[in-house]
């Protein structure tokens, strides 16, 4: 089968918006039309959410390294209301909700920030992030510009200035951007001029407060209210939508298509709305995105299970599509800070229409909530090196489309293609995507794929292209001298001299002269590919840089990395601890399973973590220790991963499981009852890699 793409001579003019600043170094920052800009040249930021107040802040450096290690630029946060002013009058900005220490450890680790102000949130907040007092206040028009309520807002705004002031770009510190609300006009608030006007006067308190940064966003889809020249719209997509209000199979997911769609009609469902037009002129803006779904939270009506293909894919159709930033919502999982008068969940008890989990907000992502890394923060980090090191030809090429476009994603038989070409430099990027998340696509073997440009055609290698590929082949890019006309292999990063590739059969390069000197790796490969400096290392071990070099944690006794461009190699072994858990049911009725565990003592030397792997049949389960709730979990028919390490591996542990709801739609079979099948314990080891060590 042969595919082909036309692009024409077209123009497209660079308008620049009305945002961005300046530092005392010189140093800018911009955007225009079709994308970003850093020191007047083109940028492709990748963002990921992470909430401070959803973490141990012990471990939050260790986090923001990894993020820094996936190849995460900015870090983003809410700043939950309902976390900081429980009780009317009562702020805490301390301990897990110390918003100005999390900035600040971004700044040291050379990652910027976006701040997310509310006042209202979502986020699987109780009430959306307003405290109970502000939710129920019945004299108040919630999120209007009702006098009473703004009072409160310039309260708000100012206490969250006054913990990072000092920290904004402009004062050498690594906040660029504000984010005004959430979804405001689609999931609740005020449509039309009152809800533009509103966004207007929240972002006049801002101002005011002191929060003056190059960026200032809303969230723009399905109607919600963003004011043009005002702020920056930002777009979002997900890969299921666990909100949905029934318990069907949904329909096949539009955003694994190769379209210049912009909006999800999924997100905020729940809501009852599906607007399929934005309040601000589109063509004004780059397509960015804030919400992009870095895996998603289950729900006790919903328990879809996000693979790391689905994560993966869905990013790149995004990029395909005109993207012209990655924002990842949540990269990060986390944990419910406890409430002094509630819990601080979202709930159906509290008024919103669906339940989550008391504490777990894991949300499949890609750093889960105990830290660990899970596949899709692999398959997302090969994606950024290319990114990061490509950005400047990525970011101002503009996506084109086949004559003959998939629009329906139930075609399961058409391959998705679509190319960035970037005028200036006459570069661009095929993009293939053969995954639809819970559909079987059929493969496309020998399949020959030719880009026209307005002076050649680009005949890309025969490619066979397996169920659930996805990928991005370069053709006509200046690789520091070498012209790559087409391959058949994918561009992971530049490595001092070097280029490296990936391929998924065998490499097969066209270049117009001298071929580059190239390293080709499979895709396993650059799934255990770290790029630190101008060093490649493979390793199936997670990599850190910390203030002591690399430091690779890892489940298994040994582990081989390779570093490149020298291709030396180290063995690494680690002594196996044996820690074990026992566990005995104590009580059991109609509605709960109660089980004690018991853990071995053990030397924790050399110990990053331990995970206990509880794998259970029921609809949830909670682990208490010492009698007070420390974890619960909604099944998803995979076994539970729990670290010990925040619990200091210590303490009266208890288990209860609960039977399965039968109005509860789950992707993985679930059998009948509520019963503990097993538990064991997985030891995560923990080495610092001295230079030495490559002697």
């Amino acid at each position: 089968m042969n595919y082909s793409l036309s692009i024409p001579n077209l123009k497209f003019p660079v308008t620049e918006l009305p945002f961005g600043g300046a530092r005392e170094n010189g140093e800018t920052l911009g955007i225009n039309n079709r994308f970003m800009t850093k020191n007047k040249k083109p940028m492709f930021p990748i963002m990921g959410e992470f909430h401070f107040s959803r973490y141990p802040p012990q471990y939050w450096e260790e986090s923001i390294r990894k993020m820094r290690s996936g190849g995460i630029r900015i870090v983003a946060s809410y700043v939950f209301w309902i976390h900081h002013e429980e009780e009317k009058g009562k702020w805490n900005f301390s301990g897990q909700r110390d918003l100005r220490m999390f900035i600040s450890l971004c700044s040291k680790l050379n990652l910027l920030f976006f701040l997310r102000i509310g006042p209202w949130a979502h986020g699987e907040c109780r009430n959306g992030g307003f405290p109970d007092w502000l939710q129920h206040d019945k004299s108040i028009k919630h999120r209007s510009n009702d006098l009473k309520y703004l009072d409160l807002v310039r309260i708000l705004y100012k206490k969250i200035f006054e913990e990072v002031k000092g920290l904004l770009w402009k004062e050498g510190g690594p906040v660029i951007g504000i984010q005004i609300e959430n979804e405001h006009g689609h999931c609740g608030g005020v449509n039309g001029s009152e809800g533009l006007a509103h966004m207007s006067v929240l972002k006049k308190i801002a101002l005011d407060a002191g929060f003056d940064v190059p960026y200032y966003t809303a969230t723009g889809w399905g109607g919600a209210n963003v004011v043009d020249g005002e702020m920056i719209p930002v777009q979002g997509g997900y890969a299921d939508a666990p909100w949905e209000q029934h318990t069907r199979e949904l329909p096949a997911n539009q955003n694994y298509l190769l379209t210049p769609f912009q909006n999800d009609p999924l997100i905020g469902s729940d809501w009852g709305h599906s607007f399929e037009t934005f309040t601000y002129r589109v063509k004004d803006y780059p397509y960015l995105t804030a919400e992009l779904g870095g895996g998603i939270q289950v729900t006790s009506r919903r328990r879809p299970v996000i693979t790391a293909i689905d994560t993966a894919a869905q990013a790149l159709c995004k990029i395909a599509s005109g993207a012209a930033m990655l924002g990842y919502y949540m990269y990060h999982g986390g944990t419910n800070p406890s409430g002094e008068l509630t819990t601080l969940q979202e709930s159906t008890e509290s008024g919103s229409y669906t339940d989550v989990p008391v504490l777990s907000y894991d949300f499949q992502a890609c750093i889960g909530e105990y830290g660990e890394l899970h596949q899709s923060y692999r398959k997302l980090k090969r994606l950024h090196m290319f990114i990061n090191d490509f950005e400047e030809i990525l970011a101002p090429s503009v996506s084109f489309f086949p004559a003959e476009m998939v629009k329906d994603a139930e075609d399961t038989q058409t391959l998705r293609i679509c190319a960035r070409h970037d005028f200036d430099s006459n570069t661009g990027f095929l993009f293939i995507n053969n995954h639809q998340r819970n559909r079987n696509m059929i493969s496309h073997k020998e399949t020959g794929i030719s880009v026209e440009l307005p002076n050649e055609t680009i005949h890309f290698p025969l490619m066979n292209i397996p169920t659930g590929f996805y990928g991005i082949f370069p053709y006509n890019i200046d690789l520091s001298g070498f012209f790559l006309q087409s391959t058949n292999a994918q561009l992971l990063c530049k490595l001092k001299d070097k280029f490296v590739f990936f391929c998924h059969e065998k490499p097969v390069f066209n270049f117009k002269g001298e071929q580059a000197p190239v390293i080709v790796l499979t895709e396993e490969e650059a799934d255990n590919a770290w790029l630190f400096g101008d060093q490649l290392y493979i390793t199936k071990g997670d990599l850190i840089e910390n203030e002591n070099g690399l430091c690779i944690t890892t489940c298994r006794t040994e582990e081989t990395v390779i570093r490149f461009p020298d291709k030396k190699e180290i063995y690494l072994k680690f002594n196996k601890i044996y820690v074990n858990c026992k566990f005995t049911e104590v009580y059991r009725d109609d509605l709960c399973a109660e089980y004690e565990l018991l853990l071995d003592k053990f030397n924790a030397d050399g110990i990053n973590d331990i995970f206990m792997v509880v794998d259970f049949t029921g609809d949830r389960a909670e682990l208490y220790r010492d009698g007070k709730l420390a974890a619960d979990w909604f099944t998803t028919g995979l076994p539970w991963r729990v670290g010990l390490r925040r619990f200091n591996y210590e303490g009266h542990f208890s288990l209860k499981i609960f039977p399965v709801v039968k109005d509860t739609y789950f992707e993985c079979e679930i059998k009948e009852g509520f019963y503990l099948n097993n538990i064991f314990l997985e030891t995560q080891y923990v080495k610092q890699i001295n230079e030495e060590a490559w002697i």
